[in-house]
């Protein structure tokens, strides 16, 4: 990471060594986890597991929606009809598991993108901080805690919306035949940076 400069205003042609940078934290991902979201709809929590080796992934929200990829293949059961249609690996992961690889997020300005990086920071003990402007309004800001040592994105704090990761383990603790168990939200979600 010392490719990027923290405490100082980047630049929108900074974006792409930004990227790279982050880009060489990713490895191929391995495990399960736990997080909220949180929205005007409420908030939400879900389980997920993901192989990228084996080329599957499964999260689990709290109201019973189920999305899923394996065998080429996507599937969703939830609110909406239930569908299942062929897909690619990233292409139709929602935004809570693309912070396993946070270079997938439309956040960086790619060609689908509408933020770019204006600053990184230190926070905590191995994480950095990233407060993004959009590219057609810059007070329109969002930020991402990046984890240094794994390169997942803890955090992610939208206009109206955020994204926590709040627990990681091996994928040996999933297991796809048991229904995820929710505990109650009873205060502020910790952080661990």
């Amino acid at each position: 990471m010392s490719s990027i400069r923290l405490d100082a205003v980047l630049r929108r042609s900074d974006t792409d060594a930004v990227v790279s940078a982050v880009k060489e934290l990713e490895n191929q991902r391995r495990l399960s986890g736990q997080g909220i979201t949180q929205s005007r709809d409420g908030i939400r929590q879900f389980q997920f597991a993901a192989d990228e080796l084996n080329q599957w992934w499964v999260i689990v929200f709290d109201n019973g929606e189920r999305q899923e990829y394996r065998d080429g293949k996507y599937t969703y059961r939830g609110r909406r009809p239930d569908e299942s249609q062929p897909a690619e690996f990233f292409r139709p992961m929602p935004q809570a598991l693309q912070l396993l690889w946070p270079t997938r997020l439309l956040t960086w300005a790619n060609p689908h993108g509408s933020f770019y990086p204006v600053l990184a920071q230190h926070v905590g003990e191995r994480s950095i901080l990233f407060t993004f402007e959009h590219v057609d309004d810059p007070a329109f800001r969002q930020t991402l805690v990046l984890d240094e040592r794994s390169g997942i994105a803890k955090r992610l704090i939208g206009y109206d919306y955020g994204l926590v990761i709040t627990g990681l383990e091996t994928l040996e603790h999933w297991n796809p035949e048991d229904l995820p168990a929710f505990e109650p939200i009873t205060g502020p979600i910790p952080t661990d940076y």
